[in-house]
């Protein structure tokens, strides 16, 4: 016999062994699409409303309310 032998399929805990992969790989792409998320999304959206609130001034935009008629409720 020149062959050599064959390895032995593993029987046992084969469901575990592959589980234990699949959820080191599922961890690693929900981590990278979470900080995806962050830098694409997220900071770009908080920097827009800190630019807005920059210049935002609300007494001036409820003056304009009453003054369109849409404040019904506010005194003028």
């Amino acid at each position: 016999m020149s062959e050599g032998k064959l390895a032995k399929p593993q029987l046992r805990n084969l469901h575990l062994s592959k589980l234990k992969g699949t959820l080191v790989r599922t961890v690693g792409i929900a981590v990278g699409v979470g900080l995806i998320y962050k830098f694409l999304v997220s900071n770009p959206h908080h920097r827009r409303v800190e630019e807005f609130y920059k210049t935002y001034d609300p007494v001036k935009s409820i003056e304009r309310m009453n003054n369109a008629g849409l404040m019904e409720s506010a005194p003028e």
